[in-house]
């Protein structure tokens, strides 16, 4: 894997035109960019998030009402569509959204093993059923004529009485007119990182993998299987806020009406344990460039930040400021687009946050 030149390195962070603020003596550049709209959207379970082709459009999962909801940017409802159910344009349980590259939305439904695409005025347009190890899909890049995604694959190991699952992750293809799988493969994970652990990873569209690691580490493999390690320097090992910790209690409490849910002493842990790097499994998007966006978990309060990065050489950009709390994005073009849980102010007499669709324009990255 090629290292990055001082030369191109300053020409990266010029051409982002942006702010300067130090991370523990790290000088890390913040770009704030210009809000260009935006759409009140539901309470959701769920931050997915869907860019339309048009960089005008934004679909997002209304879970409690298990259907998607498309907004544009001038806050206008393009189209509601879906319920509970089994029959054709139904969810039985709506995990992911992903665009097309031709203005179309993209359904993951784990209740079903289906993947559906819809006009964002809610026109079903076809459905595929998932092979059944790639039904847990999430999606790595828009779709066309297959969607691809990572899936998590659990084997039940049993010894004697005792049974202990073990998870992996598996990047699959599938062909949306036939549902087989067109590729199957393996993240290569042979990096060592000191904290201990690669959590997922996922390819690279100009070849090669990156993983994420534990304690914000980048794992970066090339195309000819080269391995850069990159702690992110905008990584504080942050704790939870109390916002945090509730949110999670909420989640739970959710789960646990179906039977999930988490115990007390994994909360316990997780309250008194730092946060994950990045924001969730998934939220990582490659723009036109090449460029590797991820959302993080830093502050998450007043602000959120999206990192990027240079992945042919290994290195860290810069990163992206928007208002509120992130819960997902996604990119296009020189559109920047999140869904956000809003500050808590007092014209919210119901004690809840305000949830909506931010648009961005982040042309100052080009």
């Amino acid at each position: 894997m090629k290292k990055m030149d001082a030369g191109r390195t300053a020409a990266l962070l010029l051409a982002l035109a942006l702010l300067g603020r130090a991370f523990d003596g790290i000088s890390a550049q913040t770009l704030i960019p210009e809000r260009i709209g935006t759409a009140e959207v539901p309470l959701s379970q769920s931050g997915s998030i869907a860019l339309m082709s048009d960089e005008n459009t934004a679909c997002v999962i209304d879970s409690y009402e298990v259907r998607v909801r498309c907004v544009d940017r001038s806050g206008d409802v393009v189209g509601v569509f879906g319920r509970e159910g089994e029959e054709a344009g139904e969810f039985g349980s709506v995990s992911r959204l992903v665009g097309g590259l031709d203005n179309k939305v993209g359904t993951v439904d784990n209740g079903l093993d289906r993947f559906s695409v819809f006009e964002p005025s809610g026109v079903l347009v076809s459905e595929v059923v998932l092979p059944a190890a790639a039904v847990i899909l999430v999606p790595v890049r828009r779709f066309s004529t297959t969607v691809a995604g990572i899936s998590v694959v659990i084997d039940m190991n049993r010894t004697g009485a005792d049974v202990t699952p073990t998870f992996s992750h598996v990047f699959f293809e599938v062909d949306m007119a036939s549902g087989e799988v067109a590729r199957q493969e393996v993240p290569p994970v042979e990096a060592e990182v000191e904290c201990g652990s690669i959590i997922y990873g996922f390819p690279d569209p100009a070849g090669g993998w990156v993983h994420v690691a534990c304690e914000a580490h980048m794992v970066f493999v090339g195309e000819d299987g080269d391995i850069a390690i990159l702690q992110a320097p905008t990584y504080t090992g942050e704790m939870p806020t109390d916002r945090d910790v509730e949110r999670l209690r909420e989640a739970t409490r959710s789960m646990g009406r179906f039977g999930g849910g988490m115990g007390r002493e994994a909360l316990e842990e997780y309250q008194n344990s730092p946060r994950n790097y990045h924001l969730l499994f998934g939220e990582q998007k490659f723009d036109d460039r090449g460029r590797l966006w991820i959302a993080t978990q830093r502050d998450r309060d007043e602000f959120s930040y999206v990192d990027v990065y240079d992945t042919e050489n290994a290195a860290f950009v810069g990163s992206v400021r928007v208002n509120d709390r992130i819960e997902g994005f996604d990119l296009l073009g020189s559109t920047l687009v999140v869904v956000v849980e809003r500050q808590l102010s007092p014209d919210d007499a119901d004690g809840i946050p305000d949830r909506a669709v931010d648009w961005y324009d982040v042309s100052g990255t080009r």
